[in-house]
């Protein structure tokens, strides 16, 4: 039976928008253990064993075998100065995130995302700048795609990601420039929702080029910004493609509106399979720009689709309507 992080909270009192130092201490140590990925945190979680608990004592540790006793031993293996280092972190991000009013998400809040936590890359610790109740109880579609996106692809993103927030979905993207800005502004000017998932510290705006939309949204009620990067982290190539896999988790389905098959947004792609998750794009044109809408075009799955050019709304609706719950 599948748990939900409902089931992990039941017992416990209201949460703040902060976890308490001792709660993110004890994850920064646990997490710098090889090994003791996304994964294990959510069976740690879904056993009833606080990450302190854990920490203080290994014996807690649900993990059998081999695996176990490696675990255990690189916990009682980590020395003082590495848990200061947790500490002295945790303290750190905090203060970054109460002057920032900023929320911290754990399993334990109650607005942890629910499609992340199900997912293979249940994040132990989200930042979030926002309102972090915009995705609950909502369905969310990723819409990413080219940097460089040109006509028609670019009006048929819009018409797509204005659909999707028309019909009550909120928009998942990452808030870089071409595809993702616009999925971002139509839902924006949609009146919907949308979560902008960073590569970076959420004190940073990446791209630059970007940094009035980043005002905006801030200032925008129904918009988050998310990121698994602790405040003043910079933009990696890795972090990118951390970030891609995080846009797929947060969502029922992923549109690829336009990408050359070294694209980006094929990361996406490929996180989506890995994920399960349909993924549908936009018919290719021949050209080397939409060699990556070939390759999805030529290997659909269950639930994936190719939109034929001009796309209509009921084009979108169709297939928003059957990405599963």
């Amino acid at each position: 039976m599948t748990t939900s992080i409902a089931d992990g909270i039941a017992s416990n009192s209201a949460v703040e928008s902060l976890p308490d130092s001792s709660t993110l201490e004890a994850l920064y140590a646990l997490n710098g253990i090889s090994g003791f990925g996304p994964a294990k945190f959510r069976i740690l979680h879904e056993s009833g064993i606080h990450p302190c608990d854990a920490l203080e004592d290994p014996n807690h540790l649900p993990f059998t075998g081999r695996t176990g006793e490696k675990l255990k031993l690189a916990i009682y293996q980590i020395s003082s100065e590495q848990r200061k280092g947790a500490r002295d972190l945790a303290s750190i991000q905090l203060k970054a995130a109460e002057s920032f009013s900023a929320s911290i998400l754990t399993y334990n809040h109650p607005d942890y995302p629910e499609h992340v936590y199900q997912s293979n890359n249940p994040i132990p610790i989200l930042f979030v700048r926002g309102d972090t109740s915009i995705w609950r109880d909502r369905p969310s579609v990723a819409v990413v795609g080219s940097r460089e996106i040109r006509e028609p692809y670019a009006t048929a993103t819009m018409t797509l990601a204005t659909t999707a927030s028309n019909v009550g979905f909120l928009v998942v993207s990452g808030f870089a420039t071409g595809a993702d800005t616009i999925g971002h502004r139509a839902a924006r000017d949609a009146g919907g929702f949308t979560v902008c998932v960073m590569p970076c510290g959420l004190d940073h705006v990446f791209p630059p080029e970007n940094r009035e939309l980043w005002k905006e949204l801030l200032d925008y009620p129904n918009s988050a910004f998310v990121s698994e990067f602790g405040f003043g982290q910079r933009t990696s190539s890795l972090q990118l493609r951390k970030r891609n896999k995080l846009i797929v988790a947060y969502s029922q389905g992923v549109f690829v509106a336009q990408s050359s098959e070294s694209g980006g947004a094929m990361n996406a792609y490929r996180h989506g399979r890995e994920h399960r998750k349909p993924v549908g794009t936009f018919t290719t044109d021949g050209t080397t720009d939409t060699a990556g809408n070939a390759s999805i075009q030529e290997n659909l799955r269950t639930g994936g689709v190719a939109i034929d050019l001009p796309a209509t709304p009921s084009d979108c609706r169709r297939w928003l309507g059957e990405l599963p719950a």
